[in-house]
């Protein structure tokens, strides 16, 4: 059997990230792997910040950011079940830069052996404008992906 040990799952809490979440779980739970649960801030949010933090608009940027970052954690811990952190080894992760080069840069870092993803981000405008985040992964991740679609 092939060994399947660290499963990456990263998710932008859509319907899409969110089914891909329940194959990680269900594989982690078969296998009796460790599953990596990555939240990453775009890069594109963090400059329009900086931007609006520059221009004099209220808030200091770095405090802002922490509170961008604590608001991510906060949902990243809701998104993930606290059933689902029982049955299996679950390590949440928060990173800031352009989605696709984190999650393969985390997959590497950390001998990911899967990564499973939505194929669907958040909004279909998001993905015109970015670009596939799914795609870009898919063609450039140290393992194998797993493409999930969400439930029709």
């Amino acid at each position: 059997m092939i060994k399947i040990e660290r499963i990456l799952v990263p998710v932008d809490f859509s319907e899409s990230s969110q089914e891909a979440l329940r194959y990680g779980h269900e594989m982690a739970r078969e296998r009796n792997s460790k599953v990596y649960v990555l939240h990453v801030i775009n890069q594109r949010i963090i400059d329009a910040l900086q931007d609006m933090s520059a221009k004099g608009y209220k808030g200091e940027f770095m405090e802002v950011l922490k509170n961008v970052v604590k608001e991510r954690r906060d949902e990243l811990e809701r998104f993930v079940p606290a059933t689902m952190r029982e049955d299996i080894e679950v390590q949440l992760e928060i990173r800031k830069g352009r989605p696709a080069q984190e999650i393969i840069a985390f997959a590497r870092e950390n001998q990911v052996d899967l990564v499973i993803l939505g194929n669907v981000g958040r909004s279909a405008l998001e993905a015109a404008l970015v670009g596939s985040v799914a795609r870009n992964v898919a063609n450039h991740a140290p393992c194998p992906v797993l493409l999930v679609r969400p439930r029709a």
